[in-house]
């Protein structure tokens, strides 16, 4: 998969969420991109990924924090839980390998749950 690909897939994702309002690429080069699911002015959800290295991240922000997410590297699995953003869960749920809808649906829940969607 190219960065290219990576980049069509996630536009494609993010059009069957109706919460996301627009989608930025941040950064982007032949190994690495960075994009931006914007939620709001302030709350996106932003992924990175380093194709050549298997790196792959999620993020939920909110005011320039992170406060949900989940990462992996070399296919190993882990979440910073919602209210505990700064730590690592390695537990069987966070480390269970999730997709990118399937962390758009999480996110989905953490802004219902705290109004903020």
């Amino acid at each position: 998969m190219t960065t290219d690909d990576f980049e069509r897939d996630v536009r494609l994702i993010a059009a069957d969420w109706g919460f996301i309002r627009w989608v930025a690429t941040a950064d982007k080069t032949a190994h690495a991109i960075k994009m931006r699911l914007h939620i709001t002015e302030g709350c996106f959800v932003q992924i990175y990924a380093n194709i050549e290295k298997q790196l792959l991240s999620y993020a939920l922000v909110l005011e320039r924090t992170r406060i949900y997410g989940r990462d992996s590297e070399g296919g190993r699995w882990h979440r910073h839980p919602y209210g505990a953003a700064e730590t690592h869960d390695f537990s069987p749920d966070g480390a269970r390998t999730i997709e990118l809808p399937q962390f758009l649906g999480e996110v989905q829940q953490i802004l219902e749950e705290t109004a903020l969607l």
